[in-house]
């Protein structure tokens, strides 16, 4: 039944985003003057329907790369390119590009947005600029993007000159030199099916970007602009280097040798640990794992935690030095059940110098994941569990005593159900594209936003109780929040709509039976977004929402490791 639900849940947000696109399709725009007569660093107007944008205007001989300026977007991108196409080749080549680029966001693979613009009478190729935006608008997090140019010589860099592990560069030109894939530094399944899908458009088509995914920290391909013929190669050789078996020193094979499980009841792990793919992860009902000394699991396998009422299996610092456990697991299914886990930061805190990113104490990555009777607590990391481009189902879990966030699901589905978020340092539930149904909850002593949806995220929440919290229930930059018999209580905030990044838009709340109580302001609702209440909009608007947010006035600043 989770399945078909979940299914149900993508398949309506893929369909409204169709619908939001269409209505966003317009095909042609304008400059103040003729585009042959703009200077290169000029600064001009742009018209849009009805719209003027103030861009900066930079040519080359390539392409014209236009920057919007006061926050104002075109097509939602704040930075994109033009190339001129000037036959009927260049056309048909824009349009297999397009189609290319759709492909791959279709399948989960980085996709550059492109169209066809018509300027002047004249067809150019739009895309958006490689950069945050374009990985982020790919359900991606924010990593390092390495770019590939073929001179005179090889020449591997990053678009923004970060100082990288030289093991990314060596690996991209022993696959651009020799033909062979390292699949310890590149997402082996991304590049197989990118190529399978460049096939069907081109002849000779190879990633001339790649994307260091800080999560699984693997190289996930990107093709950006229009010439093809970038890496004359064939397929590769895929290859797999010696994987390290230092997790033997704590887990041993099962008899099937399909799973590992502990050699110990009670075990102390000292060091940093990784688990290889191809397994399964067994804890089992009254085991112990102490992680010291910056001890951490950091697993490609999936795990089963099986403990039993008066039986939990626990997960704890006793130094207070644990960096907390991370399953990458792609497409395979975690099961979690009666775990106690406590006192951890996260594995980013040691890591983040060679730009693997895991900011919370418990992660899971991609996949499916079902959490039940579990506990987390004394939590000192940016979030306190996250799940990333996953399915989920969470009941009966507690949250508390955490240092900042304490649930955050980023372009996930899922349910929660009976749960407890208490005194949590942020957010209570946060949301990033995704779509959450979250009932029967508590939230209590929230220090920012108990309940909030963000990046155009569906958000359904029923029968929950918040209390003595800064803000009760948000929505944020094109997220629909519907609220229905919640409790706010004791809050200085009970509902708060606004647009926060200027890709985005305006938010929208729908109330319906909900119960607020003694909040210091109950709605706090900025000009475009809305609140509905029991079917009766809200007419009272502010400007500039955010001026008042994120411990300006309300709520508490947004806690980023640098």
């Amino acid at each position: 039944m989770i399945n078909k639900i979940v299914t149900f849940m993508l398949l309506a947000f893929f369909l409204s985003s169709c619908q939001e696109n269409k209505k966003q399709a317009i095909n042609s725009f304008s400059f103040k003057k003729s585009i042959l007569n703009i200077e290169n660093n000029e600064l001009v107007n742009l018209y849009l329907e009805s719209d003027t944008i103030k861009v900066k205007v930079f040519k080359t001989h390539e392409y014209i790369s236009i920057h919007c300026k006061n926050g104002k977007r075109l097509y939602r991108k704040k930075k994109f390119r033009l190339y001129a196409l000037n036959n009927s080749n260049d056309l048909e080549l824009a349009r297999s590009i397009i189609s290319f680029n759709e492909d791959l966001k279709s399948n989960d693979l980085i996709g550059v947005y492109s169209k066809l613009i018509t300027i002047e009478n004249k067809d150019y190729l739009f895309q958006e600029e490689i950069g945050k935006r374009l990985i982020e608008s790919n359900s991606k997090r924010e990593g390092v993007i390495f770019k590939i140019e073929i001179n005179d010589s090889l020449r591997v860099g990053t678009t923004k000159g970060e100082n990288i592990p030289p093991k990314f560069v060596n690996s991209v030109k022993e696959l651009v030199k020799t033909e062979r894939l390292n699949n310890k530094y590149f997402n082996e399944i991304d590049w197989i099916k990118f190529k399978d899908l460049s096939k069907k458009y081109f002849k000779n088509l190879n990633p001339n970007y790649y994307y260091l995914n800080p999560v699984t920290f693997r190289l996930e391909p990107i093709f950006f602009g229009t010439k093809v013929a970038v890496l004359p190669t064939q397929d590769p050789e895929i290859y797999s280097p010696e994987i390290s078996l230092d997790f033997l020193k704590y887990f041993k094979y099962s008899e099937d040798s399909n799973s590992v499980v502990l050699k110990k009841r009670n075990t102390i792990i000292r060091n940093k640990i990784m688990i290889p793919k191809g397994l399964k992860v067994v804890l089992k009902a009254g085991e112990t794992i102490d992680l010291t000394s910056s001890g951490s699991i950091l697993s490609y396998s999936a795990f089963n935690i099986n403990g039993e009422i008066g039986k939990m299996v626990k997960v704890t610092s006793s130094d207070s030095t644990g960096e907390g456990i991370h399953i990458i697991q792609n497409s395979d299914s975690s099961k979690i059940n009666y775990l106690d886990f406590s006192n951890q930061f996260s594995l980013y805190d040691t890591l983040k110098y060679i730009h693997q990113s895991l900011p919370s104490a418990f992660t899971v990555y991609g996949g499916k994941v079902t959490i039940e009777n579990s506990d987390f607590k004394n939590l000192k990391s940016e979030d306190a569990v996250n799940l990333f481009r996953c399915e989920f189902k969470i009941g009966n879990i507690k949250i508390e005593n955490t240092f900042s966030d304490a649930f955050d699901a980023d372009f996930c589905v899922g349910f929660l159900k009976n749960c407890s978020f208490l005194n949590c340092g942020n957010d209570g539930v946060d949301i990033s594209g995704g779509r959450l149904e979250i009932s029967e909850s508590k939230f209590l002593n929230i220090k920012d936003k108990a309940i909030s949806a963000g990046e155009e995220s569906k958000l359904k929440a029923s029968k929950c109780t918040v209390q003595n919290s800064s803000m009760g229930i948000i929505s944020k930059d094109l997220s629909v929040v519907e609220s229905i018999e919640n409790k706010l209580l004791d809050c200085e905030i009970g509902y708060c709509a606004f647009q926060k990044k200027g890709e985005f838009g305006p938010a929208e709340i729908l109330s319906t039976s909900d119960e607020i109580t003694n909040c210091s302001v109950n709605n706090l609702i900025e000009y475009h977004s809305s609140l509905t209440f029991n079917g009766e909009k809200d007419k009272v608007f502010q400007n500039n929402v955010i001026d008042y947010l994120y411990g300006k006035k309300y709520g508490k600043a947004t806690f980023k490791k640098n």
